[in-house]
């Protein structure tokens, strides 16, 4: 999936030369969601209503991609099952995509790859390094969204597919690679490649830092 999402993004013509924006935003982004998750009363639910309603909006902020975005929300809020998941997991990516290409008007492709190497090592320290992301990321994952016409509202916080989660930082981070990369094509097809060697250590461990692999891609996309 983060391979796929590299392919998406619209280059940005020439972004104004707010270089602290790409540096600063993806890491703080992470960090704020874990405080807010962990230390604020009703921090989960707010960010699941959240995300209900904005990840709709974002996936459907280009005319072209509206259509889509309508009939993926309609799938993931009236299916069941995998079907459901599918749908909601496409309308994050598509909304990742939005948050990359809007990061890309507004700050220089240097900048956005200094923000993803600061994320990516920050997402290291947070999964590895503390007992934080665990509980964060599980209070999310279970918090309750509300209902419309007997159907719940599709749950939008996190990407899950089956039994497999990610966060939605982790996609955004393979926009944001969209976004940068010189050679996409071979960007995505090596995210791709270091995505499925780098989900084998979830065989010893039950958590990942699901943005590493974006870095793989990074180092030849720019090249």
């Amino acid at each position: 999936m983060q391979a796929a999402i590299v392919l998406l993004p619209r280059r940005a013509g020439r972004p104004r030369r707010r270089g602290w924006i790409g540096i600063v935003l993806p890491a703080a982004a992470l960090a704020i969601g874990i405080v807010v998750l962990r230390a604020v009363s009703g921090g989960p639910h707010a960010l699941a209503l959240l995300a209900a309603i904005a990840t709709p909006l974002l996936a459907a902020a280009r005319p072209k991609r509206a259509p889509l975005a309508v009939v993926l929300w309609l799938v993931a809020w009236l299916a069941d099952g995998l079907l459901a998941q599918g749908a909601s997991v496409a309308l994050v990516a598509l909304a990742a995509v939005t948050v990359a290409e809007l990061a890309g008007a507004l700050a220089p492709p240097w900048s956005l790859a200094a923000g993803l190497i600061a994320l990516a090592i920050l997402d290291i320290v947070l999964v590895w390094g503390t007992a934080q992301v665990g509980p964060a990321t599980t209070a999310l994952h279970h918090a309750a969204v509300p209902s419309a016409a007997g159907h719940p509202l599709p749950r939008l916080q996190d990407a899950t597919f089956g039994s497999a989660t990610m966060g939605w930082l982790d996609f955004v981070a393979a926009a944001l690679l969209g976004v940068v990369a010189r050679a996409r094509l071979r960007a995505a097809a090596v995210t791709g490649a270091a995505a499925g060697v780098w989900g084998l250590l979830l065989l010893v461990t039950p958590t990942i830092p699901a943005t590493v692999p974006v870095l793989a891609g990074l180092l030849v996309g720019r090249l």
